[in-house]
């Protein structure tokens, strides 16, 4: 037969330490997780300020169309300064990605739109700042 599994009261068995040992260190493993997770806040809505530029000769930006990827619904600034660039202000929806247009005047009269491309909205600030070209 083997040894009995106490050692006939010289304190607790080998293993009631062992076991205590694994459960402290899984205990610290456990602490020091959670302790280096983000847990941040994601605002709902989300400010969005910069620049917006056309290339080409005699364009100037008249205004910046967001459509939301997951439900089409639009958000429309119009770019201010008189010049290119100009800048614009807008509050969007935050955890959304959106495609980005420009809508632009040839010398004075509206000329058409271009592609900007796509901003993927998920942040922890509640405003940022983006420059487009288009």
């Amino acid at each position: 037969m083997g040894k009995p599994l106490s050692n006939s009261g010289k304190g607790p068995p080998k293993w009631v330490i062992l076991i205590l040992i694994i459960v402290i260190v899984v205990a610290a493993l456990a602490i020091y997780a959670i302790s280096r997770m983000p847990f941040t806040n994601k605002p709902t809505e989300v400010t969005l300020t910069g620049t917006v530029t056309t290339t080409g000769t005699g364009t100037m930006p008249e205004k910046i169309t967001f459509t939301s990827m997951s439900d089409q619904k639009t958000y429309v600034a119009a770019v201010s300064g008189g010049g290119n660039p100009g800048t614009y202000g807008i509050t969007l929806p935050n955890q959304d990605s959106y495609k980005v247009t420009i809508t632009w005047k040839f010398w004075g009269i509206t000329g058409g739109n271009a592609d900007a491309g796509t901003l993927n909205l998920d942040t922890t600030d509640d405003s940022i700042v983006r420059n487009w070209a288009g």
